[in-house]
């Protein structure tokens, strides 16, 4: 295969894939402050139940700032603000009609009442290979502050994006902490070695930003 042709197969690939065919190099969009499109963005997180199943939530309002450089994206930063009251589970009421979302706000878990936010701020950002980035960053919560790491996927990037026709960019991005680190501990139940709720919590975030005009 000629090399024309091999570089119009691997442009070709790319755009079947939403990123441009310079993604690696470069991204088609200016480099500035963008916005999170809160209506295209969500922040779950999981962790394991006696190994049965991961009980999963999400918190329905938070914000990021990404100052965005797609030139080097080691100059990039992001700094989020989660407002932990925001916590939503979707479960019914379970045994003794147990509210969920209420038990997590409270004291023994995510004591809103007196730690109302938790922040994320990136520390450093480190390309890995193509799209994907590792980003160090730090998390406080619970009036501790610990760094919790990022593995990140730039997803794609449009110069201008109906119907906004803005500058847009989506990432999904996965992480992990220990909830330890942060003093969040319930006294384990009668269960065997290695059961019960794990300490490990899964991060699973997606989310697009807009750069406004």
């Amino acid at each position: 295969m000629k090399r024309r042709e091999v570089l119009g197969s691997l442009g070709s690939l790319a755009m079947a894939a939403g990123l441009p065919a310079h993604a690696q190099s470069r991204l088609d969009v200016p480099a500035g402050r963008y916005r999170l499109d809160p209506t295209h963005a969500s922040l779950l997180w999981r962790i394991s139940h006696f190994g049965l199943s991961n009980y999963t939530a999400r918190f329905t309002r938070f914000d990021v700032q990404l100052d965005f450089d797609p030139a080097d994206l080691a100059r990039s930063t992001a700094q989020a603000t989660i407002d932990m009251a925001s916590i939503e589970t979707d479960y019914p009421p379970g045994l003794n009609k147990r509210d969920w979302n209420g038990d997590l706000r409270g004291e023994k878990f995510f004591n809103v009442g007196k730690f109302r936010e938790a922040t994320w701020r990136s520390t450093k950002v480190q390309s890995v290979d193509g799209n994907r980035m590792r980003v160090a960053g730090d998390l406080a919560l619970l009036g501790v502050s610990a760094p919790v790491p990022l593995e990140v996927t730039l997803n794609a990037g449009f110069r201008s994006r109906p119907p906004t026709n803005l500058p847009t960019i989506g990432f999904s991005a996965r992480g992990t902490l220990d909830r330890r680190a942060f003093g969040m501990l319930t006294p384990p139940p009668p269960t065997p070695p290695g059961a019960g709720v794990s300490a490990t919590v899964e991060i699973i975030i997606e989310a697009e930003f807009i750069l406004p005009a």
